[in-house]
């Protein structure tokens, strides 16, 4: 397996070479192009495949690693929830986002009940929110997809040359 320092080293290193295939081959605007970058960073930073673990990415969230806790009781190390190509980061950006969400509907109500916000439905700002922002939040997930894809990419790049090594 590669280490959490080549995993980071690769989300980095390929970053141009993200923005010039999304640019000059799919001829994506700036802000799209930012947007995709910006996804492919969170993807191979914050949002990587390793999660699952007590791993570099992990540990970046400091404070609020807590909330990765039951996503490591669901997917275990390597599974598909975890390492999948096609599924995994839409799990982990539906996973975060359904926590975001509860958070944010927990300290909505609250504040409500002390008096410090007028009352209605907090689903509905979450609602309006994401349908206002909804390109935005596409060009973000596929960018969290890239930057978990490199690290699969990786980790079965280094796994193969590992079983080489061990014959």
């Amino acid at each position: 397996m590669a280490s959490g320092k080549v995993h980071d080293w690769v989300t980095w290193a390929t970053t141009p070479v993200v923005w010039v295939i999304a640019r000059q081959s799919f001829n994506l605007s700036t802000d799209v192009c930012w947007t995709l970058i910006i996804g492919a960073l969170a993807g191979g930073l914050l949002l990587s495949p390793d999660l699952d673990t007590r791993s570099r990415p992990f540990y970046r969230w400091g404070i609020f690693r807590f909330i990765w806790r039951p996503y490591q009781w669901i997917a275990k190390h390597r599974s598909g929830l975890s390492h999948g190509v096609l599924m995994a980061s839409w799990f982990r950006l539906l996973y975060l986002s359904a926590v975001l969400t509860l958070l944010y509907c927990v300290t909505y109500l609250t504040l409500a009940r002390w008096g410090h916000v007028a009352p209605h439905a907090p689903g509905q700002d979450v609602t309006a929110f994401a349908q206002q922002h909804l390109n935005s939040f596409f060009w973000l997930g596929i960018g969290v997809w890239i930057g978990s894809l490199l690290h699969i990419v990786v980790d079965f790049i280094s796994s193969g040359w590992c079983l080489r090594r061990k014959r």
